[in-house]
């Protein structure tokens, strides 16, 4: 629909004779034409000095005060004394050029200026002929093509059609002015007869009509000058912006309610950070510009079609940025939505970036977004920069409103009304007050809310939540708020810490994952010397669950020895506490990349503590975790006398502790059990094994679903069924992804799929899993991994012909033993000697099946005790000497057939075949 002006050119200067004038002397001053003429002729003033004639004219016989002359003439800028000086010395002196014996403005001392001339006004009598008759408007600015709101255009375009007045409402910077220009353009058509009022220079209420009325042409000599405005919008179908109305909401609201009350038809479109909140007001709230989720795995092409990550490589286009490549791209996401996809923050980010290698992107803004630059030189001030932006806001709040944001800065991410009802104390904030001005902070744009499963959660956009912890910094407020927040966040974590054994690990994580950010930032404050070390100890014992769960083990760990440091603390931890905090420890020793040598001392303290907090859980806790690492260490049989003996002591029915039976079934795998093994798995499957449901992570840092599964394919390949061995293999990996579970991830793939894809030809798969272990690897730092990601890096290499595989499968082997991973390296060593045998090298071969026999649990882990005579056997048929093949092969088919290993079986009987041994 097209806006129809009535003005016509011919008009303007029957419209300029009709405005309001002021005649002294000689001289007659019409401001809605920015003139002033004497005897008929244009006088040229400079645009500061008319500013200030003006007002001291409409104020004729009153003193105009310096702050008044300041606010009007430089508005938001601070200006020194002098440059007022200048430019009234400079009016005085055009002024005295053409009426030398007049005097017109006079200093009072101390106070201001006074305009001392009678002053004649030119008044038409009523404001209706004069609002239907004026042609002068003021045009919008240009703004630049929006990215990405299209959809905004079209619902703000409809909604311009329906009685009443439509607000954009959204956080500065966000685009409201270009949203609200842009509708106007496309609404109104070529004529485009559009209004602009800009109130951001506007710094008092009372200027409020004057500007309103100046930007339709509407004289300010009536005595209502908002009634010639609505004569116009009444007799005009003119389209109306009033830009920038938050800090002078409540006079843009009375008077656009007016306006709207009186001509429901007028189109008015309003800009503000808060709604005006009134009876005719239709609200389209202005969100950030879309940018993708960066937990979801797109390419660079699905990347570049978020209107925030074009809007960044629009503004940083360069030589430098022709091509963008995918880590830019990744680079560029994490920036956009680090900044809410707030369009100012992006272009002010965009332009720091264009001015350097795309290389150095990454790590530009990893501290922050200080180093970003200032926006254009013809931007708004208030957009000049984002702590401008912020600061535009920041300085229209209330007290308590203020309070409170610096208070929910201590937050790093999302946040409930129950937290932010915890800090409410801290700032002497009352309950009813706190909560009426969080409301007021989501009404402002300066706090974000969004419901999520049935309650609501807050966030502070990373920009704002770095300003508002400046403000609280130098706050009377500041230790107060991070105590509370340190006490909140450890309150929180007890709460997740009991709901952690009934709660899937899904549900778990879903609700507690973003925990994170908080639980440093809350630790950080505890062992700062202004801090607790007390409470930081507690925090620390709490948090171990969120680690556990994240597979943070590095984090975790390092966390452990700060509280460890703080002995005074440590002394006063209940028992249950040290026991949580020792069999953490143990964990983390467990799981690093070179195991700890204190790893064997750590599970015996982890065990003292559990035994000595008589917490029935946490002593099976110690136990199986001390079974694990003697089973890493390659010590199968020693860990399953140990769970064996704590069992009889205790009473124990493993099937009570169906984590603790699932170790058990796989340690006995290692241990050659395998029938035994296979019950264990089988009820385990029936009863803990659904995928749907699941059970959550295993106290044993596995999610038991994926754990049954990885164990259950383990043992399937073994007895000779590869292909449900793959299926079991494939399922446990897929639940540990979608869980986004490291250690669980970890364990299915090398302790399962790898070496089942590999062992049975299926190149393709390994290597597709190979990387994957290699991502793990790189996210958790779990030797046993990266050990084995290295090792079948060199099979896969090695069997496809590459002979540089060889070092890599040899130098994976040396790296595990030296951190102390000594499980299945016998079964590597005999890998590395069949590779060595598809290439003519027996002595080599021999060398490295000889060096098994050095290993420490080689009697223990039993497992593959059949392969490795396979292995000696083609070794012999190698080296021509078929009669001690067969003696081999006859060992391998005993120990095979006595273990129920049918994969080793069949796998022997095709090496005799194939040495033609009888």
């Amino acid at each position: 629909m097209n806006c129809e002006s009535k003005v016509s050119h011919d008009g303007v200067s029957q419209a300029l004779s009709k405005q309001k004038a002021y005649q002294f002397g000689d001289f007659k001053l019409l401001p809605e034409a920015q003139a002033l003429l004497h005897k008929g002729q244009s006088v040229t003033l400079g645009g500061r000095g008319f500013d200030i004639l003006t007002l001291l004219v409409a104020r004729a016989g009153e003193v105009v005060s310096k702050a008044d002359l300041f606010s009007h003439v430089w508005p938001d800028y601070i200006v020194h004394d002098h440059n007022l000086k200048v430019n009234v010395g400079n009016l005085r002196r055009s002024l005295a050029e053409l009426d030398p014996a007049a005097e017109y403005i006079a200093t009072i001392a101390g106070r201001g200026y006074k305009f001392v001339a009678a002053v004649e006004n030119d008044r038409p009598a009523a404001a209706r002929h004069i609002g239907s008759s004026t042609s002068h408007h003021t045009a919008p600015p240009q703004v630049r093509q929006l990215l990405g709101r299209d959809d905004a255009v079209r619902q703000i375009s409809g909604d311009i059609d329906q009685p009443g007045y439509v607000t954009i409402v959204g956080p500065g910077g966000a685009g409201k002015t270009s949203l609200a220009v842009t509708v106007a353009q496309r609404f109104c058509g070529e004529e485009k007869a559009i209004a602009f009022v800009d109130l951001s220079t506007v710094a008092d209420p009372r200027f409020v009509v004057p500007a309103i009325a100046s930007a339709l042409g509407i004289s300010l000599g009536l005595d209502d000058p908002i009634a010639g405005v609505i004569d116009v919008l009444r007799s005009n179908k003119l389209l109306l912006i009033i830009d920038n109305c938050e800090h002078v909401i409540a006079m843009a609201a009375t008077i656009v309610e007016r306006i709207s009350a009186e001509v429901p038809g007028a189109r008015i479109l309003v800009t503000s950070r808060e709604p005006l909140r009134t009876r005719h007001e239709q609200i389209h709230f202005l969100s950030g510009l879309a940018y993708p989720d960066q937990t979801i795995a797109l390419s660079t092409t699905d990347a570049m079609q978020f209107p925030a990550v074009q809007l960044f490589i629009s503004k940083a286009r360069s030589a430098a940025v022709s091509e963008p490549t995918e880590d830019y791209i990744r680079s560029v996401v994490s920036i956009c939505a680090r900044l809410d996809g707030l369009a100012l923050a992006i272009e002010l980010a965009a332009g720091t970036a264009s001015v350097l290698a795309s290389s150095s992107l990454e790590g530009l803004f990893k501290d922050g977004f200080d180093a970003m630059g200032r926006g254009a030189r013809d931007a708004p001030l208030r957009h000049q920069s984002l702590e401008a932006t912020l600061d535009w806001s920041y300085r229209l709040l209330p007290d308590r409103e203020a309070i409170l944001l610096g208070l929910l800065s201590v937050f790093s991410g999302r946040f409930s009304a129950d937290d932010a009802e915890a800090m409410y104390s801290a700032g002497a904030l009352e309950p009813m007050a706190g909560r009426d001005a969080l409301s007021q902070l989501v009404a402002k744009s300066l706090l974000s809310a969004q419901h999520d499963g049935g309650s609501m959660h807050y966030r502070m956009a990373e920009s704002t939540g770095t300003y508002a912890a400046r403000r609280l910094f130098g706050s009377p407020y500041r230790e107060k708020a991070k105590r509370k927040f340190a006490v909140r966040i450890r309150d929180k974590l007890q709460i997740a810490e009991r709901e952690w054994s009934s709660q899937t690990s899904r549900e778990w994580l879903g609700k507690y994952r973003r925990q994170i950010d908080d639980v440093r930032a809350a630790i950080g404050w505890a062992f700062d010397p202004a801090g607790d070390a007390a409470l930081g100890v507690e925090l620390v014992v709490s948090a171990l669950p969120l680690w556990q769960e994240l597979s943070a083990f590095r984090e975790m760990l390092a966390a452990i020895d700060t509280a460890s440091a703080n002995s005074a603390a440590l002394s006063a931890l209940a028992p249950l506490g040290r026991a949580k905090l020792s069999t953490a420890q143990a964990w983390a020793m467990t799981l690093a990349r070179h195991m700890h040598p204190q790893t064997s001392d750590a599970w015996r303290e982890s065990i003292f503590h559990a035994s000595g907090s008589r917490d029935a859980e946490f002593q099976i806790r110690s136990v199986c975790g001390q079974a694990v690492f003697l089973a890493y260490s390659g010590r199968p049989r020693n860990a399953l006398r140990s769970m064996n003996e704590f069992a009889s002591a205790k009473g124990l029915d493993w099937a009570a502790a169906p984590d603790g039976k699932r170790l058990l079934a796989h340690i006995k795998i290692y241990a050659g059990e395998l029938e035994s093994a296979s019950h264990h798995l089988h009820t385990l499957m029936n009863d803990w094994g659904n995928l749907e449901e699941g059970h959550g992570l295993s106290r044993f840092q596995v999610d038991l679903p994926v754990a049954i599964r990885l164990s259950q394919a383990f043992l399937s390949w073994l007895q000779g069924d590869p292909e449900r061995a793959s299926s079991l293999a494939s399922r446990a990996i897929d639940r540990a992804a979608d869980l986004d579970h490291m250690i669980s991830l970890g364990n299915a793939i090398s302790l399962a799929a790898l070496p089942i894809a590999f062992v049975e030809g299926d190149l393709e798969t390994a290597s597709q899993l190979q990387l994957q272990l290699t991502e793990v690897s790189r996210r958790e730092s779990v030797g046993i991994y990266e050990g084995t990601a290295t090792f079948f890096a060199g099979a896969i290499r090695s069997a496809r012909g590459d002979s540089a595989g060889v070092t890599l499968m040899q130098d994976s082997i040396t790296g595990l033993l030296r951190g102390g991973w000594r499980a299945r390296v016998p079964f590597y060593r005999s890998l590395l000697a069949e590779t060595h045998i598809a290439a003519g090298e027996m002595q080599l071969a021999e060398d490295s099946l000889r060096a098994v026999l050095g290993e420490v649990g080689i009697r223990e882990e039993r497992w593959w005790h059949p392969d490795l005579w396979r292995v000696a056997g083609m070794i012999e048929a190698g080296n021509a000497r078929p009669h001690q093949a067969k003696h081999y092969f006859q060992k391998s088919l005993d120990s095979a057939i006595a273990m129920g290993a049918g994969a080793a079986t069949k796998r022997t009987q095709l090496a005799m075949a194939a040495a033609e041994v009888r």
